[in-house]
């Protein structure tokens, strides 16, 4: 029981510790490049879960799911910021939130192949969990197309010809002057504010109402549960009494999957902080409702 909560709660452990050095990596080569240098943690992590029965399955597994949830912690800093500053300002809001959407179809589709009879079984769980690198292999390949973020590289670097290249390979021939102007006034109102610490973040009143916000939208979406949900649904379906949880777990990831898909038409339509209140509401709603419903 230690072995798999452990092998559960260490990928989380992993991907807090990275999230600080997101920003470090995303500047320290570019969004691009910074997700190339991180795609080698997944492989790493799919390779020692994928080889465990070669050694101590179990150290391995650990120490897998370890090495996961830090290139999770990774990647879901950089590929948003990368998305959001590429995207059109009309399509920023539908564009940012596909990263949530390829998250939920990848979890659907990882229930689907740990069904016994197609992966989920004795013999085959090892190349289960190794797939996980696969995706990683996929963006390694598709990343260099991919041109490096024009606000990188104008307002960080100072690069304007490459910026403006970059926008060319972007949205095709076209005069981007409004971009690099824009861009220009954005990068001298950055120059103009103090560069912040973490310190000066946490004990600054100007800051602190933006931070509490922002830390109240992250507390609402882990403390609401759904982590526990996913990680256990099979067990929490078998003791409420489902004769097929593992088929009740995997209508969870298809109900996840078309309430994204729905944020995804809504988001520039119905405004960010409509969806969320909804989707507070909504979650309030289930959890009371689940609950009940367990204890019942």
């Amino acid at each position: 029981i230690m072995y798999w909560s452990l092998s559960v709660s260490i990928f989380s452990i992993g991907g807090v510790v990275s999230s600080f050095l997101v920003g470090f990596v995303g500047d320290l080569k570019g969004r691009v490049k910074g997700m190339l240098m991180v795609n080698v943690l997944a492989v790493a992590a799919g390779l020692l879960m994928g080889l465990c029965k070669m050694w101590k399955p179990h150290i391995m597994v650990i120490s897998g799911r370890a090495v996961m949830g830090f290139y999770c912690g990774l990647t879901s800093g950089l590929v948003p910021m990368y998305i959001g500053e590429t995207a059109p300002k009309a399509y920023r809001g539908a564009l940012g939130t596909l990263h949530q959407l390829a998250v939920v179809i990848g979890i659907l589709i990882s229930q689907i192949i740990g069904l016994d009879f197609v992966l989920g079984n004795d013999q085959m769980w090892p190349l289960l969990l190794g797939l996980s690198g696969a995706p990683a292999i996929l963006q390694s390949l598709l990343l260099p197309l991919c041109p490096e973020s024009p606000r990188h590289l104008y307002i960080l670097l100072g690069k304007e010809q490459e910026a403006r290249k970059s926008l060319y390979r972007l949205k095709g021939p076209h005069d981007p002057t409004i971009d690099l102007e824009e861009m220009r006034r954005e990068k001298e109102e950055a120059n103009k504010e103090d560069k912040v610490s973490i310190f000066s973040l946490i004990s600054s009143s100007v800051y602190r109402k933006q931070l509490v916000v922002a830390l109240m939208m992250h507390l609402s979406q882990q403390l609401s549960g759904i982590n526990a949900i996913f990680y256990y649904s099979t067990a929490i379906f078998s003791r409420a009494g489902v004769s097929h949880p593992v088929y009740a777990t995997i209508g969870v990831g298809v109900i996840n999957t078309i309430f994204t898909l729905m944020s995804v038409a809504l988001v520039d339509r119905a405004g960010r902080r409509t969806l969320t209140l909804v989707g507070l509401g909504g979650m309030c709603c289930c959890a009371v409702a689940m609950t009940v419903g367990l204890k019942l």
